[in-house]
């Protein structure tokens, strides 16, 4: 792993970390949050890295469509869609896809557990950065982001 890498991955995780504290506590992302954070990955990418600029565009077109949908429709929070947006920038398609994957299924099992006892109802959300947070640690765990 090369200094970029690392740079990238210590910002990100500070970001989904710090984050996933706000989302529990208050329900909302800071802005200085996503924007320090979003610095600090695209400095990142300045230093010698694993990726290549081709892979982290890449990386960025699923959080593009997921701000998208956000705005127009309000279904995704705009700080999750910025969150996908900085974590395809930082970890590619590849890794961001296994990211993805690892946090929506760890909230799928709570989110469902959530309904049937009817602590929760259809139209009401859950914050998605602690489950982010679950995932990003597997993923390192696992050794799948670069």
């Amino acid at each position: 792993m090369q200094s970029g890498d690392v740079i990238g991955l210590i910002s990100l995780g500070l970001v989904i970390g710090i984050g996933a504290a706000c989302d529990l506590r208050t329900k909302k992302i800071p802005v200085v949050l996503l924007v320090a954070g979003g610095c600090c990955v695209c400095a990142a990418a300045v230093f010698p890295n694993a990726l290549t600029m081709r892979a982290r565009v890449f990386g960025m077109i699923p959080g593009v469509l997921f701000l998208a949908a956000g705005l127009l429709w309000h279904m995704i929070g705009t700080g999750d869609s910025v969150l996908v947006l900085l974590s395809g920038f930082a970890l590619g398609l590849r890794g961001l896809s296994f990211f993805l994957l690892v946090s929506l299924m760890s909230l799928l099992p709570v989110a469902l557990l959530l309904v049937v006892i009817r602590k929760i109802g259809r139209k009401d959300t859950l914050p998605f950065y602690p489950f982010a947070a679950a995932g990003f640690a597997i993923s390192l765990l696992l050794g799948v982001v670069p």
